[in-house]
């Protein structure tokens, strides 16, 4: 199997970050994953992009009538009867709630990854703009992919470890008004970070970076600039 097509790269780490790729085909993925630096990188973006799932949906109370047709479906419920079936019925495996449970996982699964394949391959392959942060030495400190909808970026193991301390990316627009946070920068793997509407709307002279206090700078703008970079479009 030719694990470097991006298409089939992509559907690999997706299943494999959800857990959906199992057996044998898991074991092989894990151990190319080891020595593949493109295979880590897919995985890393699947696991970012999840994270980001996870932490923005807000938790809601479904309706009396949803738990209603999960019970039913499970075969806790007589379809006949709106009373609920006896508990010692309950507890007894029922002979359709197995299949109906996995089936409703995977039709969940595959809803998820329908729709983050859809943005991997629309916005992970296809960088709009790409900027490159390097040190005195000309040693690259992180790469930055400008895409659809986030910043795809990659520290490098050149850059300088401030474990008190936080990167910051920021826009520096060419109109000389007030630089723009981007967010706080990792200082080790690759991650992203959203894209904001106005990266789109500003005319861009540089990202810069800055040397901030843990969790940001308290005043809203830089406190030190280390790095500045253009943003080369493609």
């Amino acid at each position: 199997m030719n694990y470097t097509q991006s298409e089939l790269l992509s559907s690999l780490a997706s299943e494999y970050v959800l857990g959906t790729l199992r057996g044998s085909a898991r074991n092989r993925f894990e151990s190319l994953k080891v020595k593949d630096a493109r295979i880590q990188e897919a995985v890393q973006y699947w696991e970012s992009q999840l994270n980001v799932m996870a932490t923005s949906i807000k938790p809601i109370e479904p309706p009396a009538s949803v738990w209603k047709k999960i019970e039913l479906s499970l075969g806790f419920t007589n379809e006949l009867s709106t009373s609920p079936v006896p508990s010692e019925v309950r507890k007894q495996p029922s002979a359709n709630s197995g299949w109906k449970a996995i089936s409703g996982l995977a039709i969940a699964a595959s809803f998820i990854l329908s729709i983050m394949f859809y943005q991997y391959t629309n916005d992970f392959k296809s960088p709009k703009s790409v900027a490159v942060f390097a040190n005195a030495d000309q040693q690259t400190l992180w790469s930055v992919d400008v895409r659809e909808n986030n910043l795809f970026i990659r520290s490098t193991q050149n850059l300088p470890k401030r474990p008190t301390n936080d990167y910051e990316l920021w826009i520096v627009p060419a109109s000389g008004s007030a630089p723009i946070s981007l967010g706080l920068l990792k200082q080790e793997g690759t991650f992203t970070l959203p894209k904001p509407e106005v990266f789109d709307d500003v005319e861009i002279a540089a990202l810069a970076v800055s040397i901030e206090p843990k969790g940001g700078s308290p005043t809203g703008a830089p406190t030190e600039v280390l790095f500045t970079t253009e943003l080369a479009l493609l």
